[in-house]
């Protein structure tokens, strides 16, 4: 499925490790991005989990969190960055940096 293919992609990027944290947000992996050694979390949240959507600047559709986030990850220290984000059929997939 583009689905599974398109996570398969996200993950022969990252080593994913340990389980940092689980709520009612979903569960945040600590990972490794494997192109440069540099630690990163994963998090996944269960897509029913997700109550506000929003639009990014090209339109797309994705989770309020991914636009905020997008919206201050570049130039406000102190923010962490989102690196990418993947939307599945029953999850949405965030790839935060981890200072």
């Amino acid at each position: 499925s583009p689905a599974g293919k398109a996570l398969e992609a996200l993950l022969e990027r990252y080593r994913v490790g340990s389980l940092l944290g689980r709520g009612g947000f979903g569960s945040v992996f600590a990972a490794t991005r494997l192109s440069d050694g540099a630690p990163v979390a994963i998090k996944k949240v269960p897509r029913n989990r997700v109550r506000h959507w929003g639009e990014l600047p090209d339109g797309t559709s994705a989770p309020l969190e991914v636009v905020l986030l997008a919206k201050v990850s570049t130039g406000f220290p102190g923010v962490v960055q989102l690196l990418e984000w993947l939307e599945l059929p029953n999850y949405i997939m965030l790839v935060l940096e981890r200072p």
